[in-house]
């Protein structure tokens, strides 16, 4: 986590942030060490990787989600001090590509596929956001989730429930490929995918 400020021209005084407003780690150049750390159950700071301008924590246990503060104090006379407050969440992000269910691989046209994404694994507390996708010979595939479920008992699971109808333009038959993407903020996406079939029957 990173801290940047500007004193106009004053010297620095002090460092300090803070986790639900329980300090963890402090900087004071004066000092010798100019760092001190305290307890962050859960947690660890990197020392090497932390001075007066960034903290670098490791071992983060995913209990430690919530709002951290940096509170950047001027040196005498006037020791001005402000404080700054931001948000992070800590997440353990599923071992595995979400599971794509689609009972039936053969469609005619107009027919409707009838698909389920699910995260299986009961690892996150924050629950994945799942996203259809289809690419293939069909431009005009009309993809409508009819229902998504999140459920929060200690972790999370996700399931996402697909009703798509054809609405193909030429060519009237062929193979295209349908994917249900899971993503949890920028720091997971994984993609599972099924190739399907449509036919003429006359």
């Amino acid at each position: 986590m990173r801290c940047s400020y500007d004193l106009e021209g004053a010297a620095l005084y002090s460092i300090r942030w803070y986790r639900a407003e329980t300090e963890f780690y402090r900087y004071v150049p004066r000092e010798l060490p100019p760092t001190m750390v305290f307890p962050l159950p859960g947690a660890s700071v990197d020392l090497a990787q932390s001075d007066h301008h960034q903290v670098r924590i490791v071992n983060l246990n995913r209990r430690l989600s919530g709002d951290y503060q940096c509170e950047v104090s001027a040196d005498a006379p006037l020791f001005h001090t402000d404080i700054r407050s931001a948000p992070l969440t800590v997440v353990d992000p599923p071992f595995r590509a979400p599971l794509l269910t689609v009972p039936q691989r053969n469609f005619a046209r107009g027919d409707v596929i009838k698909a389920n994404c699910s995260i299986a694994e009961k690892v996150s507390w924050h629950p994945a956001e799942l996203d259809f996708k289809e690419r293939g010979a069909f431009s005009q595939l009309h993809l409508t989730v009819l229902e998504t479920e999140h459920y929060k008992v200690g972790l999370s699971y996700t399931s996402s429930n697909l009703d798509a109808v054809y609405m193909i333009t030429p060519p009237e038959s062929g193979q295209f490929t349908l994917g249900c993407v899971a993503t949890i903020h920028d720091i997971y996406a994984r993609q599972s995918e099924v190739l399907l079939e449509v036919s003429v029957w006359l």
